[in-house]
């Protein structure tokens, strides 16, 4: 794995997180959005009014190479130790490594918050995350059968979910 740096997402990298995420809308089932995205969407996803939540940017030497985010899984006080976390990595960027040092800052981060528990929400065709939040501990914990469509395909989404403590 190439040296890269994992910093607190700033604003400035938006258009970067766009771009990226852009691909995967036009080219993935990584996720269901199908409409095009832009820098304020983003920022909505990018940047939260709590604290204990937060999104990193992933960089290949000055490259921003994809970002994570630890997110408020659900709004009732009972969901408060939960947590949702969420990468996306360049796809020219994919299977170096950078998915799992992501992943482990972001749980370093929950576990900084005091979360108890994570949850990756993926779609069921998106193998290589699925194994990848698998290597790291996560196990299947929910599956929703063909509630999504995109592609004209039905689609499945995947919950695996870790206990942090």
């Amino acid at each position: 794995m190439q040296k890269i740096d994992i910093v607190e997402m700033r604003r400035e990298w938006l258009g970067e997180a766009a771009r990226i995420y852009q691909w995967y809308v036009d080219n993935s089932t990584a996720t269901f959005q199908i409409a095009p995205t832009n820098e304020a969407e983003m920022e909505g996803l990018l940047f939260f009014k709590k604290d204990r939540y937060r999104s990193f940017g992933v960089f290949e030497g000055e490259s921003f190479v994809g970002y994570g985010i630890v997110t408020q899984f659900k709004t009732r006080e009972a969901y408060d130790t939960t947590a949702e976390v969420t990468v996306y990595l360049d796809h020219r960027a994919t299977g170096k490594g950078y998915g799992r040092a992501i992943v482990e800052r972001l749980e370093a981060f929950a576990r900084s918050q005091k979360l108890h528990s994570l949850l990756a929400i993926i779609s069921g065709e998106n193998e290589a995350s699925i194994k990848l939040f698998s290597r790291l501990g996560y196990s299947e914990c929910a599956r929703y059968i063909e509630v999504g469509r995109k592609f004209d395909r039905w689609l499945d989404v995947v919950t695996l979910g870790k206990i942090l403590d």
